[in-house]
């Protein structure tokens, strides 16, 4: 828990970067960071006994191990820098159904559009490359996060986008990350809930529209209807389809669960999910909502097995009836 904590602090601050090269003194470290240098060379002290720096007190530089970490960067942000408070009040959570964790939204947005490079953002590739019908005139993420899964798509599909989020913090920052990657010019962000977004902003016709672990939020927090509803009123949009990621909530399974990403990965996924504003359901839930909602399954699939061979994470390709 203290390693973990100090590791994301260190990918955060930027500090993992800058050592991950030609050492540096650590004075120069700390006048670049802003940092005194007495406290940074007591953390680079830590970091050099757990094996993840070498040369604390003259030129630092990153062990293997730390190069490592520096690959597992979305995993840090979404559990440790968007869960980490989640769990600090289990003594009142437990009490009651009504009191749920606190959570930083937008590491909760940043680390999971990380995660999606290697598991969703293929698997969504797949659904839509695999489609029967016309190339679709706009890719709409609803709960889009810091923006990366859909700019990422959006340079890979050569497609405009709009990205919608509740929180502002993460359509500013995908506005940043827009303007920094030069899609700025077809790539929009806007801050709104998905029902609001659906109900009175779409514009472009043929929209695909791309629900990536937020359903879950809207079953939570507003029930299965509101899901029923959202799902109906998408894919009344005129050409429009909807592709939906979500996460099988099998717990008791000890197929999946003895599994090594079963333990270390679902685990405490499944956990935080029960303590949060978020509800997993399972893949027959998913199935009988999508009916309800007359919304007809044109693809589903799984993520690559050389990534996640649980098969635990869901994506579908929706239509409205007749289309």
């Amino acid at each position: 828990m203290f390693l973990a904590q100090v590791v994301e602090f260190s990918l955060r601050s930027g500090l993992l970067e800058r050592v991950d090269g030609p050492g540096v003194p650590v004075d120069e470290l700390a006048s670049a960071l802003g940092w005194s240098g007495e406290r940074l060379r007591g953390l680079l002290r830590y970091l050099a006994v757990e094996g993840v720096v070498t040369d604390p007190e003259g030129s630092p530089a990153l062990t293997a191990r730390g190069r490592e970490l520096l690959m597992f960067r979305a995993w840090y942000e979404l559990l440790v820098g968007g869960y980490g408070s989640s769990l600090s009040d289990l003594d009142t959570l437990m009490r009651s159904d009504q009191e749920f964790a606190s959570r930083d939204s937008a590491m909760v947005g940043k680390g999971s559009c990380g995660i999606s490079r290697y598991d969703a953002i293929p698997m969504v590739r797949r659904l839509l490359a695999g489609a029967d019908a016309e190339r679709p005139s706009v890719l709409v993420d609803l709960g889009c996060g810091d923006g990366t899964f859909l700019l990422d798509l959006c340079a890979e599909l050569g497609l405009p986008g709009v990205g919608v989020d509740p929180h502002e913090p993460s359509v500013v920052t995908g506005r940043e990350e827009a303007v920094r990657r030069g899609l700025a010019d077809r790539v929009r962000f806007e801050a709104a809930t998905a029902e609001n977004f659906v109900k009175s902003s779409v514009e472009d016709r043929d929209p695909t529209f791309v629900a990536a672990f937020s359903l879950q939020e809207v079953l939570e927090q507003q029930g299965r209807g509101a899901v029923v509803s959202t799902v109906r009123t998408i894919l009344a949009v005129p050409g429009s389809q909807l592709v939906v990621v979500e996460v099988d909530h099998r717990p008791t399974d000890p197929s999946v669960m003895h599994h090594g990403l079963g333990i270390a990965y679902y685990n405490p996924y499944y956990l935080l999910h029960q303590v949060t504003e978020q509800r997993l359901e399972t893949r027959a839930f998913w199935a009988d909502v999508f009916a309800e909602a007359g919304a007809t399954v044109v693809a589903e699939a799984t993520p690559d097995p050389r990534v996640d061979s649980t098969g635990l994470e869901l994506g579908y390709l929706l239509r409205g009836t007749g289309q």
